[in-house]
């Protein structure tokens, strides 16, 4: 019995190492992706027409066959086609793609029935270097700014002017109500307001919501869902509005819209509940203010034949007044201070550019009010003076002189108080400006890719269970650690030095740039330098680990088909392969394979190759390249003829290494 059971686990084993051995191979038994543009992992410098996607044989599309988003995880937007005769497939976004970081996932059907799946990720930036006067990578500066959308811009100002009048009006309204005891003028606009804004929001929906609609818009998380809300709130203010004695309901109504702008506006992305504190008092003290100002004009215009009334009204808003500009003034500078604590920020990058020039306005608006207080303050009273004390019921006639040779304002302090309303205006207008582009805190950090300056060298390693990916290129590095799929990604950190060839290691200054991403300035030195790696990640072991990179990069365009002749050439070939993946060693297997048959297991045959680079080591040829859409590395040793003669891949989960002898 015991030779027996012997034999049974000699053949246990064998099946067991065979289908080892065959998980680990990179052979390509279902459609593999080639290729894609933009490159995997590349960042490009300008926004890419289309995400086309290349496979080695004709595939099938299945429902939402690609799906692009960004690195906040917001889905855009493709028109998804086959392309190259059923072998590829061109995504083409609805509006050109923003400056960050994007991934792809794609579902395809093989010939064989099966559904292939895969994601990979790239990046829009700019090139190194040119960053602009900020210095700051993916901050749009200097000869990059970032557009600012009109229509948008237009709408949000509307937005914004609609509840400044509405709820500015109506908060006058009530105070000067107060102070003259209820003297009959023109009512606050509540609902004319209200129905500005209404149409506004109902406008940056339907951007929004594109082929989708105004009810996919409203509902879709993030900012439709808060503009959705905003239409609600506005429409039952307009609502409210035209019924008696509801005027209170409509304000708050107008509140609640102001209350959800502080959720959706940059500081309370920024700094959360802080920020949107902050967002909320600089809107509601501007809208006061605004609307304040432009109901003291309907006054003024009403009541020309009163000009003791008038001047009640003024005091009463000027009054009033300092409190709103002590609030917008230091809102206003401690969330431009939070989001722009650079001062390369504000010269350097679009939206520093948009505040300054709302400050400048915002100044402007502050000379004017100083201006009309003044006057205010030292026109000489009227010489027919008014008398009342009491409420004085809308149909009684009123028993006072009306002073007719004195004008309710006179021409230049009038003309004052509505340059002051415009400016405000202009203000509200600039404010609007400054939503629709992002601050340079709030840059997502992943748009931090750069995309490389000049041949690029792509080489990997692993440090026990994590494979680090190094792309150098003049002047820059860029890292991606990747564990072993595990459902949750792993959180992994890295530090690290470099040392050129003759020594002197020196620390690497890194920035994220997404999930498992850094990048940082290198200045390589000519020769083979080494990255000196310490990696950690939750629930994988990590370790030390240390990646040479040759240097200046040699392009080597023809020698992989040169390679990939000399191979398929030969008759036999024998193949030495360990296997070593974060979770152990498998024993070396040996192979002998026709070059057509070797041929046929090797991806990097069927083309996809990106960055083939040629580096002298240890008295041979080394060709470095990568198949960035399948995460694999490749450093293959060549002899005279330009066959093999070691090679080493390194991929996500496994590391390669072989020896050929040519029989």
């Amino acid at each position: 019995m015991r030779p027996r059971a012997t034999g049974r686990l000699a053949v246990l084993a064998v099946l067991v190492l065979g289908c080892l051995l065959g998980a680990a191979a990179p052979a390509s038994a279902h459609p593999a992706l080639v290729s894609s543009t933009p490159g995997a992992g590349y960042a490009v410098t300008d926004p890419p027409p289309e995400i086309a996607l290349a496979f080695n044989e004709p595939v099938t599309l299945p429902d939402r066959p690609l799906v692009l988003k960004t690195a906040g995880d917001r889905e855009v937007r493709l028109r998804v086609t086959s392309a190259q005769g059923g072998a590829g497939l061109v995504g083409t976004p609805e509006a050109p793609l923003a400056v960050g970081a994007y991934e792809a996932t794609y579902r395809v059907v093989g010939q064989d029935g099966d559904l292939i799946s895969g994601t990979f990720a790239f990046g829009v930036a700019t090139p190194v270097g040119a960053a602009g006067a900020s210095g700051r990578r993916g901050v749009s500066g200097g000869g990059a700014p970032e557009s600012v959308p009109v229509g948008t811009t237009a709408l949000r100002g509307l937005l914004f002017l609609g509840v400044a009048v509405a709820l500015g009006g109506a908060w006058l309204a009530w105070r000067v109500d107060d102070a003259t005891g209820g003297l009959p003028g023109p009512r606050p606009l509540l609902r004319a307001g209200s129905v500005a804004a209404l149409l506004a929001a109902v406008g940056l929906l339907a951007g929004l919501g594109g082929t989708g609609g105004l009810l996919t818009a409203a509902t879709s998380p993030g900012v439709g869902r808060l503009l959705g809300l905003q239409a609600l709130a506005l429409g039952m203010a307009a609502v409210l509005a035209q019924r008696p004695g509801r005027g209170l309901q409509s304000g708050l109504m107008l509140l609640l819209v102001v209350a959800l702008e502080g959720a959706r506006a940059h500081p309370g992305e920024a700094d959360g509940p802080l920020g949107a504190v902050l967002t909320v008092t600089h809107f509601l003290a501007a809208a006061l203010w605004l609307g304040g100002l432009v109901h003291v004009l309907r006054l003024a215009a009403a009541w020309r034949g009163r000009p003791k009334a008038v001047r009640v009204a003024a005091r009463t808003y000027a009054r009033n007044a300092l409190v709103l500009f002590v609030l917008v003034s230091a809102t206003g500078t401690v969330s431009a201070l939070r989001l722009l604590p650079e001062p390369a920020d504000w010269t350097g990058t679009t939206y520093g550019r948009l505040l300054l020039g709302k400050i400048a306005v915002f100044l402007l608006v502050v000379a004017l009010g100083v201006a009309a207080r003044r006057r205010l303050r030292t026109d000489p009273p009227a010489p027919s003076v008014e008398r009342y004390t009491a409420p004085v019921p809308a149909d009684a006639p009123v028993a006072v002189p009306v002073a007719v040779s004195v004008p309710a304002l006179r021409r230049p302090l009038g003309l004052v108080v509505a340059l002051e309303t415009a400016a405000l205006a202009a203000v509200v207008l600039a404010a609007a400006a400054v939503t629709t582009v992002t601050p340079a805190r709030l840059v997502p950090v992943s748009s931090l890719l750069a995309a490389p300056v000049g041949p690029t060298v792509r080489v990997a390693e692993r440090a026990r269970q994590v494979t680090v990916a190094a792309v150098a290129s003049q002047g820059r590095v860029e890292l991606r650690a990747k564990a072993p799929d595990g459902g949750t990604p792993a959180r992994i950190r890295l530090d690290g030095r470099v040392a050129g060839p003759s020594g002197g290691m020196r620390a690497l200054a890194l920035d994220s740039c997404g999930p498992s991403c850094w990048t940082g300035a290198v200045d390589w030195t000519p020769g083979t330098n080494v990255l000196a790696l310490e990696v950690a990640a939750d629930r994988f072991e990590g370790g030390s680990v240390s990646i040479p990179v040759p240097w200046p990069a040699v392009p080597a365009p023809g020698l992989l088909r040169r390679v990939q002749d000399a191979m398929g050439a030969r008759s036999a070939i024998d193949t030495v392969e360990t296997v070593t993946s974060g979770f152990g060693v498998v024993l070396p297997h040996r192979s002998r394979r026709t070059g057509q048959e070797f041929l046929a297991g090797q991806p990097w045959a069927e083309g996809g190759a990106a960055d083939a680079t040629v580096a002298m080591r240890d008295g041979g040829r080394t060709l470095l390249f990568a198949l960035p859409a399948l995460g694999y590395h490749f450093a293959l040793r060549l002899d005279d003829e330009d066959r093999i003669v070691s090679e080493r891949i390194v991929t996500p989960n496994h590391l390669l290494t072989r020896e050929y002898r040519y029989p």
